[in-house]
């Protein structure tokens, strides 16, 4: 007898991961989250702290926590993102091979429609009708 179990792998942080169908349960809150969450996460909460005025600036939060002020500019600058991109990130669905370090590696793109171009090819593509 075989048992067939449909699934896809895809590339994180240098690890394949299972990919489970559409629909299937999962236990979404029950593991740590990709680095690429916390990355948007922390880009978001610093952002808000800045623009509250609880903090001066990016050199504030480096020093309240103890990081090094270029990674707190270079997670900062994901608040740039096109939300196309965030949004699969945060479900669990970022393109495969998406890393912090892809992400990290150069500069981010301002422009929504490039960073679609760049990280999320097969949506940007033109249609060939």
């Amino acid at each position: 007898m075989d048992v067939r179990v449909p699934m896809e792998f895809k590339v994180r942080g240098g690890r394949k991961e299972i990919v489970p169908p559409p629909g299937a349960a999962t236990p979404a809150d029950a593991g740590p989250r990709s680095p690429l969450v916390v990355a948007l996460a922390r880009a978001s909460r610093w952002k808000r702290m800045i623009d509250s005025g609880e903090v001066p600036g990016m050199e504030a939060i480096a020093a309240k926590y103890g990081l090094d002020r270029t990674y707190v500019s270079r997670i900062l600058g994901l608040v740039v993102l096109a939300p196309e991109v965030v949004e699969p990130i945060v479900k669990g669905n970022e393109p495969s091979g998406l890393s912090m370090r892809k992400l990290m590696a150069g500069r981010l793109p301002v422009r929504w429609d490039r960073q679609r171009e760049q990280w999320l090819p097969e949506v940007s593509a033109p249609s060939r009708a």
